[in-house]
């Protein structure tokens, strides 16, 4: 059985949005209408718990290949006319560029495991390799405002680890909420969460367990994930200066999946047609291998996790990003989708670190504290940024929400 991590937080961050709004509205109707908003985020988190329970998602029949075909036409054909009515003026070159490199691609040869075919323009697909300098720099531009240079203080106390693991305490600083390369927090933060990590990584070099390669093949999966890689994230995201976030490691289905089947099961109470078969749908994971598969899977969960917050609100596009957290071995990738203003989905592979299992592995101790830190730095702002939409959704409720597009796909495929 894989080994699964929660890495949305979404189900948390509502709720906090929803209370802190609570408390700064008297009228009973708009109150009421905040509360609708958190039972409908709700909705797509009702944890299916036990393998059993898992097993029996798995006999649905596959969905028809003609509706696959059709999702994908139909999702090439809305991504063509977003690209033909760019929002701002500075998308207009890029756009026109973007639609231009689309026109080179064989649609009829996508598939469900095509980014291209779930309206996905990712920062790794042919649509940017193949951009001018210019127009790949304004379609990076998100994520390079995701991106800070360590401060020296960081790197400095890494290098200090190395030789003698000391730790310090130091007090919590106020924040920013938007992405603009800078840190939310101060030096002085940025050192105390650096020395938690630290001293979980202290934890695993004087662990007998993990001190050669032979004897970390010999841990099962549940024993590498629960002493290293829940620690090392936990480290990296305790005491948020706007508040705690909710992540576990339980078992759960994909949670924009279970709302669409209960939307196919509502369709069809209201149609009394039959009901067509929606497939497998991904989770956010984090797996002890890398395949093909499981990079998949973290993609189309993200699309999904971003399309379910844009049900209830729309945070600021370019900014509010759906993270997706990978384990593949000693490798963890920190990857993230965000909606640009026009709405389509941009997918960046952010930052890959590996983790440093023993001390003669410490050049890996700086990158893999830049990764969390990171992490740390973008749910900040999101926390920010989803209560404030959820704030602003409860005068100006999101119209036109459009489901998510990510691509139905076979069972067993």
């Amino acid at each position: 059985m894989v080994s699964k991590i929660e890495a949305l937080f979404l189900e948390d961050l509502a709720e906090r949005a929803v209370n802190s709004s609570l408390t700064k509205i008297t009228d009973f109707d708009r109150r009421m209408r905040v509360l609708e908003v958190l039972s409908q985020m709700k909705v797509g988190y009702k944890s299916v718990v036990g393998l059993d329970a898992v097993k029996g998602l798995k006999t649905e029949q596959e969905p028809n290949l003609d509706r696959t075909r059709e999702e994908i036409e139909r999702n090439t054909r809305t991504l063509k006319s977003k690209l033909g009515s760019p929002m701002t003026d500075a998308d207009i070159s890029l756009y026109n560029a973007l639609k231009t490199n689309l026109r080179s691609i064989n649609l009829s040869e996508l598939s469900w495991r095509d980014p291209e075919a779930n309206m996905i323009i990712s920062d790794d697909s042919t649509l940017v390799k193949n951009l001018g300098t210019r127009q790949k720099q304004l379609f990076l531009e998100p994520c390079e405002n995701m991106k800070c240079v360590l401060p020296t203080s960081v790197i400095s106390r890494c290098d200090e680890f190395v030789n003698n693991l000391n730790n310090i305490e130091v007090p919590d600083v106020p924040m920013n909420i938007v992405h603009n390369k800078e840190w939310k927090e101060k030096d002085v933060k940025l050192l105390e969460r650096t020395n938690r990590i630290l001293s979980v990584l202290e934890g695993v070099w004087n662990n007998p367990a993990f001190a050669t390669s032979e004897m970390r093949s010999s841990q099962s999966e549940g024993t590498y994930i629960t002493d290293i890689v829940v620690p090392l994230l936990r480290a990296g995201l305790d005491d948020l200066p706007n508040g705690s976030i909710c992540m576990s490691t339980a078992e759960r289905q994909s949670i924009a999946s279970k709302v669409r089947k209960s939307l196919g099961v509502n369709e069809e109470k209201s149609s009394h047609s039959p009901r067509v078969p929606i497939g497998k749908k991904p989770d956010v994971m984090v797996m002890e291998k890398c395949g093909e598969d499981d990079s998949i899977k973290l993609w189309r969960e993200t699309l999904d996790g971003i399309s379910l917050v844009g049900i209830a609100c729309r945070p600021t596009s370019n900014q509010f990003g759906i993270v997706g957290i990978q384990v593949a071995g000693e490798d963890l990738c920190l990857n993230v989708l965000v909606r640009d203003a026009n709405g389509i989905p941009r997918y960046f592979h952010l930052v890959q670190a590996q983790i440093p299992f023993t001390k003669s592995t410490s050049w890996r101790v700086k990158p893999l504290v830049h990764l969390l830190l990171t992490l740390r730095n973008i749910t900040i702002v999101n926390k920010s940024l989803l209560m404030q939409a959820l704030e602003q959704a409860n005068t100006r409720p999101p119209r036109n929400a459009n489901p998510s597009p990510t691509v139905s796909s076979p069972l067993y495929d």
